[in-house]
């Protein structure tokens, strides 16, 4: 039976001034999962092993050769171990995962024209292998076993993709009013009494993201690692940086990566390998409530979405485009006639989080 196991320990404290500080040691570990408690897919027990398209049994004499390794194979059902079936899923309760954070709050009730709130989150790890693959080998008489090399596999992708630093902020204040008996003191407070300002403060650490591969010809899974069940992955030939950068066309360092070659048994490198650029919205509102009398009144209100027009990268072009396994002739360099987004190559970004938006209310209620 899927398991899991949750903790919340922390200490409340109430301050002064109408305010409240909590702070929480926060965790979830799950064992003994089965994926579609994720809605991942379920584990094919009758998955194309390793290299099966490569071996000379599983050639297809009526194919002519096209020169990649595994291209003359025969059809995937017929290189399953159970000849003839296609796809047979099981759910396999062989899952795990682990996130552990630290949680902090505080918040002060709207007293005295002021009112906030605040909540950070420190993720400190979110490791497990829900999500991946079950990496299978079979024997003879079609019974299977794990593969050898699953720990592995699963300790180079056991980045659940965890975001170290996650912040919330609102506040409301109510701005100081002008008092005064004259008539200059009344007639200007008219204008300057009764506004209110509010904001929303949204940042934190950039998400994480993979880079991905593509080959123009002889390079799908069955040419590479000799099965359509297992893909290859992206090799890491150096040091590619944190995936964020002020420079609009080089998000990472694009020499760092090259094409898996065939043979592969899918450990060239693990996921979530780059982090993007943190984040940091500020959201704010000004309104003013005029009271006519007689229960009716007016609202101005002005709102402004990303009030300081911060540029956030939020895409970027992630899969290295190349000619073969045998030709790493990238396909899609960043070129100067690659400078609009839609057009982006390997390393720029292609979008970016909304920037300022203005619009303003005008509300009578009776």
């Amino acid at each position: 039976m899927p398991s899991s196991l949750q903790w919340n320990a922390g200490v409340q404290r109430a301050l002064p001034r109408a305010s409240s500080l909590d702070l929480s040691d926060v965790g979830q570990s799950g064992f003994t999962l089965v994926r579609e408690v994720r809605g991942q897919l379920t584990v094919d027990i009758n998955a194309v092993d390793f290299g099966a398209a490569f071996r000379p049994e599983n050639q297809d004499p009526t194919l002519a050769s096209t020169g990649f390794p595994g291209g003359t194979a025969y059809s995937t059902d017929l290189l399953r171990p159970l000849q003839g079936f296609g796809e047979i899923r099981f759910n396999l309760p062989e899952f795990h995962e682990t996130y552990h954070s630290m949680q902090a709050s505080f918040n002060r009730r709207f007293r005295q024209g002021l009112g906030l709130g605040v909540a950070y989150t420190l993720g400190l790890s979110w490791t497990g292998n829900v999500g991946l693959l079950r990496r299978l080998e079979h024997g003879p008489d079609g019974t299977f076993s794990v593969r050898a090399d699953q720990a592995e596999y699963e300790e180079l992708n056991k980045d659940m993709g965890n975001r170290r630093h996650v912040l919330k902020a609102n506040v409301v204040w109510q701005l100081p009013s002008l008092a005064g008996t004259s008539t200059a003191t009344r007639a200007i407070g008219l204008v300057v009494n009764d506004w209110q300002l509010s904001g929303i403060l949204t940042a934190g650490s950039g998400a994480p993201y993979d880079i991905t591969y593509s080959y123009n010809a002889g390079g799908g899974d069955i040419n590479l690692t000799g099965t359509p069940s297992y893909p290859a992955k992206i090799v890491v030939t150096g040091d590619p940086g944190s995936g964020c950068s002020s420079d609009q066309y080089r998000q990472f360092n694009v020499d760092a990566f090259s094409g898996p070659q065939p043979g592969s048994l899918g450990l060239e490198s693990g996921r979530n390998l780059m982090r993007g650029c943190p984040t940091g919205i500020l959201d704010l509102a000004i309104a003013r409530n005029i009271v006519l009398g007689g229960g009716r009144s007016i609202q101005l209100r002005l709102e402004m979405y990303n009030a300081l027009n911060t540029v956030v990268y939020s895409g970027r072009s992630t899969t290295l485009q190349l000619n073969s396994p045998g030709d790493q002739a990238v396909r899609n360099p960043q070129t100067p006639d690659r400078l609009l987004p839609q057009q982006a190559g390997f390393g720029a970004v292609t979008s970016a989080e909304p920037l300022r938006s203005v619009q303003a209310q005008i509300r009578f209620s009776f």
